[in-house]
């Protein structure tokens, strides 16, 4: 697993060349006009305040396939100061193209709508459990202003004109969660057209646990298809359909929404937030629909992302924003799967956006739920796991190796050391080190491979500052015959004299040690959290205590002893570790008397 400095820069020269040559075809099909070509400037605008009650115009959304339907919508209302960023108008779609697809759908939002042949905005609110054909749409204007913080639509009751909406008579609009229901008879409680996050490549296991990882920031994973075979060449303008995409290859992670606005290479969509996180470089793609599925809270068109065609640059509360022809650096994940018992091997290659935020979560969950597919089983395994990592500020491959077990679910244990590792890669407090890649090599067994430390002893009870201490320790593999070993830890010649505790435990951190996903709390966390500089950061995480590794202590004080010792505490012990092939448990203490009595 270990690489010298000219294999590494072999490698890293390699991997930018082949991304060179990717970015050199987008932005030869950009120069030539073949990445879904727009036109060269953008429409007219109907600003918001000459927007009445009674005007008609004609919407613009994709219904099946990649070809663009027009639809009528009829304006009702205009709500001041509602929306995230300004006012909200109401409307009704109607036409043969809303009539086919059940009415207004997820997967809709950032569809335009044109009055008087001018924009004045794209489809974002819809109504639950209530009439499909009626929605909100966020003026053009707003969508374009360039708009600091995080903000949400503004709660609050809203008079509207009089209209019927499932049966009963409307005079109020009301914002608020989608499952509050009405506020009262006459208001109808408006929420935000959901953009779902499609993922594929996923066990439905790996799916469910990026609900509670992306539910923050509003998003909501579901099962989807992977990314369609579709050409770069599809003409991208207002009304197309678009995917936004936090993953691809073979995993994938994508939301479908509308190309509300295009200025020359400059677009905007959805009317509304994706993650509302501001700043991003997220990957664009133009986008192919299946079906508009019929729902009893709202309907949802389905459909795939296809070829990436640019970057989405801005997510704010108003819409989100970007550029054709620019692709965004995505940060690449390798995950080979060794199955001992079975003979087999695969491989598994994916990117997902470069976020401090994003990019620890979707590698990890993505990583573990290919290492599910691969196996095609849970339960009860050891993993020895490599880790490699990459970045173009790193002085070289960050490098780490481990045995993990788990009784219920390798998957999920083997991989518990990954976030820690992102976590140095993407969030270290030294220095920023252009992540480019991780590579994780895994081997799984379903034979258990642990041990329990079962006896410690030293023939001497006693230590001079300076010298040596024996200890003899006693591991005991599972189902097999015990082990003894004598290891010798160095007594520090400044050591304090007196009574002393020998601690001699597993290394590592328990699996009960381990949080969500396998990953560990950062009070659990070896070697970064000490670091005084990146090179302490990088040398702790690749030489930080193994599961595999008897770990013996030496701390001074019986009360020190006695009680769970603080960070710094660990830092100073004197310490040796002897490496077994086992996954250890156990703990033990003796105590030792330093300096003699004297």
């Amino acid at each position: 697993m270990t690489m010298n400095a000219a294999e590494h820069k072999g490698r890293v020269c390699t991997r930018l060349a082949r991304r060179a040559v990717a970015l050199a075809v987008a932005a030869g099909m950009l120069a030539s006009g073949q990445v879904g070509a727009g036109a060269a400037t953008g429409p007219a605008l109907l600003p918001a305040a000459q927007i009445t009650p009674g005007m008609t115009g004609i919407g613009r959304t994709v219904i099946l396939g990649t070809r663009i339907a027009e639809f009528q919508a009829h304006v009702l209302g205009v709500l001041r100061n509602a929306g995230p960023a300004g006012d909200l108008v109401l409307f009704r779609a109607s036409g043969a193209a809303i009539q086919g697809a059940g009415g207004l759908a997820a997967g809709m939002s950032g569809s335009p709508i044109y009055i008087g042949g001018r924009l004045a905005g794209a489809f974002s609110y819809s109504f639950a459990f209530a009439d499909p054909s009626m929605g909100l749409f966020t003026p053009i204007e707003d969508m374009l202003k360039a708009l600091p913080g995080r903000e949400t639509p503004r709660s609050g009751v809203y008079p509207v004109s009089p209209f019927r909406l499932g049966g009963r008579l409307v005079r109020r609009i009301a914002f608020g969660p989608p499952n509050d229901g009405p506020a009262g008879p006459d208001t109808a409680v408006a929420v935000p057209a959901a953009t779902p996050l499609f993922v594929s490549g996923l066990t439905p296991s790996a799916t469910e646990a990026l609900i509670p990882a992306l539910g923050p920031i509003g998003l909501v994973p579901m099962a989807g298809s992977g990314q369609a075979d579709l050409s770069p060449e599809i003409p991208l303008e207002p009304g197309s359909a678009i995917g936004v995409a936090l993953m691809q290859g073979d995993v994938t992670a994508y939301a479908i929404g509308t190309l509300t606005y295009r200025d020359d290479t400059r677009v905007l969509a959805f009317g509304h937030p994706f993650t509302d996180m501001g700043k991003t470089d997220f990957l664009l793609t133009n986008a192919t629909i299946f079906q508009t599925v019929r729902g009893q809270q709202r309907n949802l068109k389905v459909g795939a992302a296809g070829a990436p065609v640019g970057t989405i640059s801005e997510d704010r509360p108003a819409g989100i924003g970007g550029t054709v022809g620019r692709l965004p650096r995505m940060f690449g994940v390798l995950v080979q799967v060794h199955d001992t018992d079975g003979g087999t091997s695969r491989r598994f290659r994916f990117q997902v956006v470069s976020s401090k935020d994003l990019t620890p979560v979707l590698a990890a969950l993505g990583a573990q739920g290919v290492v599910e597919r691969a196996l095609n089983r849970s339960g009860e395994g050891t993993a020895q796991v490599g880790m490699t990592m990459y970045g173009r500020a790193l002085p070289h491959p960050v490098v780490r190796e481990n045995t993990f077990y788990s009784g219920s679910d390798i998957a999920a244990r083997a991989l518990s050391e990954v976030p820690q590792g992102l976590h140095l890669l993407f969030d270290n407090e030294f220095a920023d080190l252009g992540p480019s890649d991780i590579e994780l090599d895994v081997r799984v067994t379903g034979v258990r491979q642990t041990g329990t430390i079962t006896e410690t002893e030293m023939p001497q009870a006693s230590a001079l500052p300076g010298g040596t201490l024996r200890v003899r320790v006693t591991v005991r593999p599972f189902r097999e015959s015990a082990v003894t070993r004598d290891v010798d830890l160095a007594v520090p010649s400044d050591f304090p004299d007196g009574p002393a505790t020998l601690l001699v435990r597993a290394g590592g951190a328990a699996p009960s040690q381990a949080g969500a996903q396998g990953a560990l709390p950062p009070s659990q966390m070896q070697g970064p959290a000490l670091a005084q500089n990146l090179g302490d950061a990088i040398s702790s995480f690749e030489r930080g205590e193994k599961n595999t590794d008897v770990v013996i202590e030496l701390v001074s004080g019986a009360q020190q002893a006695a009680t769970s010792a603080s960070t710094r505490d660990e830092a100073v012990r004197p310490s040796t570790r002897w490496t077994t092939p086992w996954v250890l448990t156990g703990r033990l203490q003796l105590p030792v008397m330093i300096g003699g009595g004297r």
